[in-house]
Order: structure tokens, then sequence, then C-alpha cells
């Protein structure tokens, strides 16, 4: 039989909450195979309505299967895809970094990745410009992802429905005259992104900020990051920005394939 956590008191002492300890517990059990309700609550020591409760909420969340017609409990594929996020954001930064090297020795721009959190853009490595008139960011910044390009470029590979939810969460506030503001023109800038590959802002967040950006694309075909380049207004025209888009594509691209994508 597996110990259980030992009740109230030890989830207490442990500042622990029993009611996930014991989800856990589940889950843990779990990876053995297929296993009846009788044998989880005989193997945990826990009673069968406790791990009815537990098992129906980890398979409304789609973390556990139920088989229809053995009545048989297994891990669902929610598991799979924590893991895989879990790999996918380990790896990302190792992979990325002779990349973003690569472009601020190129452009000579502030260089950043990535990643997507509960709706939001968050900085998770940059390269600095070598210029004394640069971006100023932060590793662990929390942005919105309407108004930036690395956002843009995250929101375009997504499902609509989840793209609406991000939204519908965050709403669309505008920080500058450029900002977009209404859902019509959020759909039509991202079927664009998703077209050409590549995001721009242009003083979308910040005025006089310029930026382009691509998408990192993982398993199942969906984002699990972007890198940007950034840099002022006064140094970012038109024909460096273009250039800066080829070369994105190109490397997120490769980044990309690193990372697992089945192109």
């Amino acid at each position: 039989m597996v110990r259980t956590v030992g009740g109230k008191k030890a989830a207490k002492e442990r500042h622990t909450i029993q009611s996930l300890e014991r989800a856990i517990m589940i889950l843990e059990y779990l990876r053995r195979g297929p296993t009846s309700l009788s044998e989880l609550s005989r193997e945990l020591g826990l009673h069968k309505s406790t791990v009815f409760g537990l098992l129906q909420t980890l398979a409304w969340h789609n973390y556990v299967h139920q088989e229809e017609k053995t009545g048989q409990y297994s891990l669902g594929y929610r598991v799979l895809a924590l893991g895989s996020a879990y790999l996918e954001n380990c790896d990302l930064r190792k992979v990325a970094v002779p990349y973003l090297r690569q472009l601020v020795d190129e452009y000579g721009e502030t260089v950043h990745l990535v990643i997507m959190d509960d709706g939001q853009v968050v900085y998770v490595d940059k390269i600095d410009s070598p210029q004394s008139i640069r971006m100023v960011s932060r590793i662990g910044r929390r942005l919105p992802a309407h108004c930036t390009g690395v956002g843009k470029a995250m929101l375009a590979f997504l499902p609509e429905e989840k793209v609406k939810l991000i939204v519908e969460k965050h709403g669309l506030p505008g920080f500058t005259p450029n900002t977009i503001t209404t859902w019509e023109r959020l759909v039509e800038e991202l079927a664009r992104i998703r077209k050409e590959g590549v995001s721009f802002d242009r003083e979308e967040i910040e005025e006089g900020l310029c930026c382009v950006a691509a998408p990192v694309i993982g398993y199942y075909r969906q984002p699990i990051g972007a890198i940007s380049v950034s840099g002022p207004k006064l140094r970012m025209t038109e024909e460096k920005m273009s250039l800066i888009a080829g070369s994105l594509k190109e490397i997120a691209a490769e980044i990309s394939r690193q990372m697992g994508k089945i192109f």
C-alpha cells in the first residue's frame, strides 16, 4: 500500500494543502497504468468517495481519463502537455542564446527572448544593444500581448478561441495612439502575421520604440516563445526593419526546428 500523507496535521506542518497532496498521489500512482477506483482507494488508503471526487476533478481538466468500457482511470493528455511545456521552456534559452548574439552583432539593437504566461508576455532572456540609446528592459518583466511585437507573434499562432479568452481576461488597453484596441483590428493584424510569419510593433507599447518579432513554434505546432529585435524609432527605419524581419524568420524557423517542430 502507498503511504498517505498523514492527514491534516502532516499537511499543516509542511504547509501543504491536503486535497492537492491527494490529487498528486493519484497522478503518481496512475503512472503505473490504468487503474480502478477500488484499487486507488485501497492502495492510497483513502475513502472511495474522496478518490472519486478527486478523479472527477482531474478528469474535468483532462489530467485523468476514464475508459468507457472498463471504467478504469489513466493519465490524461494534459499531463503530457505539461511535461512537453517544461522541456521546451528549459531548453529554449539554451538553444536561442547563440542566435540572440548573432542578431545583436548583425543589427546592433537589443534582442529579447520571451514566453507567454497567463496571456501575457514574459521576458526570459535579453542581450542589450551596445549603443548608448537603447531599449530599457529587464528579464522577468511582464507586458500585454496585444501591443507588443512578441505578443502578437505568439497570439497569431494560437487558436482563435484561446485568443478570445486572453482578450476577455486582459482587455485591449491603449498605451499610445498606435495601440490596437479593438477585436476587429487585432484579428486583421494576426491574420497578416500568420501570412508573413513576422510581427511589427511600430510604437504600440511605447512612443519612440519599434520592434520586429517572430514566433518560435514547438510541439503540436503551438507557439512556445518569440524572439525580437527592438530599438529607437530614429534607428529602426522601415528598410532596417525589413532586413531584420528576413533574418528573424530564418532564425525563428531554425530554433523551432531544434525545439521539435515538424515542418
